[in-house]
């Protein structure tokens, strides 16, 4: 563990070396399967008194997008070459076998005061060397490992015959998919039930070398949920509703109160303007919602999503006119949020760091002059990047407007009116 000059513990875990504690046949210690298991157990190696620079970047570029593989890049000193893959005096040399553990595929995590930051595992390993003058005893040279998290290991993977599914949830497809032995997904996930049904039968068959991954995201966009990597490992899968009815659990403010940002940036175009929205769905036929109203002032735009796996037309309209209700008009909005770690007091700080993909965060910015004063909006992360010197940790938060849903209350002179925002449960 290092600790920052302000303070934060940072872990950055790398199995590196090779598996201890197998399990051995008539031995007294290791021939009891408590602690010992068939194959062995890699042990993480704190590798963080080396690293000159920590490089997380989780989430995807917009609310439209499917997420990406997070990735971490670590740049680590490696003056007695010790992350060097060649050496075979590197502490994480196996002789037995003849190779180093500095591999491809090795676990990584990376801890922030005991939060979870990154978990993956790594795809590549850059050795650079400086060489100093003739006369000194060392020269320079650094090792920058990147990871991917585990969309990697799906983004690999096929099925291995032709499946016909049965008419189900979406989170129950999910579920489906990560239990076919060629998949094998272990059981580090969290997978809501759903809100969308999808469809079954021969019209929804799963082809043989079908990509798990590729075809995982196209259920999270039949659903419109959110389905990626948590920080801490765990696939994670939500459905529609539960972002609809999600709290904050960040506050941030310019106003001297919360937590202080240092940089909030707007977005006001046609990026995301679609007065037109068609959807199919296997074996349908074009569902189209239209806002005449907005494409008189705007133009036509239209947003296409196809091959849909709902279950019907019916269920691809009602989609189809959902969406058109929150992208026909171009929307003032805040995009990304930066703070730093350093400064902040120790709950907050564990608050920043707690804040995960698919969260909801409020925001608000104060203005100077002009009407109105300030503004206070609810926003859902879509993508997170921290960025680890050993000057500052520095935090970037990219944002969608929350679509909530708040409950209705009896008597409350805001949430007692059953209109389009408030709902019985």
């Amino acid at each position: 563990m290092t600790t920052m000059a302000w303070g934060e513990d940072i872990q950055i875990f790398m199995e590196l070396g090779f598996p201890v504690n197998p399990f051995t046949l008539d031995d007294a210690v290791l021939g009891v399967l408590d602690d010992d298991v068939l194959d062995g157990t890699l042990i993480g190696d704190d590798v963080s008194q080396y690293a000159q620079e920590v490089s997380i970047s989780r989430g995807r570029s917009d609310q439209l997008q499917n997420f990406n593989a997070g990735t971490c890049s670590v740049r680590l000193l490696n003056r007695d070459r010790r992350f060097d893959p060649i050496n075979e005096s590197s502490p994480y040399w196996n002789s037995v076998e003849g190779k180093s553990g500095v591999a491809p595929r090795r676990k990584v995590t990376v801890f922030s005061d005991g939060v979870a930051l990154f978990t993956g595992r790594i795809t590549d390993i850059d050795v650079s060397y400086e060489p100093n003058n003739p006369n000194a005893t060392t020269e320079n040279s650094y090792v920058t490992i990147t990871a991917a998290d585990d969309f990697v290991l799906l983004a690999n993977t096929f099925t291995e015959s032709a499946i016909t599914p049965s008419q189900e949830l979406s989170g129950t497809r999910v579920t489906t998919i990560l239990d076919l032995p060629e998949v094998g997904y272990p059981a580090t996930r969290d997978i809501d039930a759903g809100a969308a049904t999808l469809g079954g039968g021969a019209t929804f068959d799963i082809n043989a070398n079908t990509n798990v991954l590729t075809y995982l995201q196209s259920v999270a966009t039949s659903e419109q949920g959110y389905f990626f990597v948590a920080a801490n490992g765990d696939l994670t899968f939500t459905d529609r509703v539960a972002a609809s009815f999600a709290s904050p659990v960040a506050t941030f403010s310019d106003a001297g109160t919360d937590i202080p940002y240092t940089s909030l940036s707007v977005m006001y175009g046609q990026e995301f303007l679609y007065n037109k929205v068609v959807c199919s769905v296997e074996g349908g036929t074009d569902q189209v919602a239209n806002d005449v109203v907005s494409q008189t002032e705007y133009g036509i735009s239209t947003l296409n999503l196809s091959g849909l796996l709902l279950v019907d037309d019916a269920a691809a309209l009602t989609l189809a006119t959902d969406l058109l209700s929150r992208y026909k008009e171009p929307e003032y909005r805040f995009d990304k949020l930066q703070t730093i770690y350093n400064p902040l007091g120790s709950g907050d700080q564990g608050t920043l760091t707690g804040v995960e993909l698919a969260d909801v965060v409020e925001i608000t910015r104060s203005y100077p002059v002009g009407t109105p004063a300030s503004v206070t909006l609810e926003y859902s992360i879509e993508n997170i990047r921290h960025v680890i010197t050993s000057n500052a940790h520095t935090v970037e938060f990219g944002l969608a407007v929350a679509d909530l849903v708040y409950p209705f209350t009896l008597d409350d002179a805001v949430f007692g009116v059953m209109d389009s925002t408030n709902a019985l449960t």
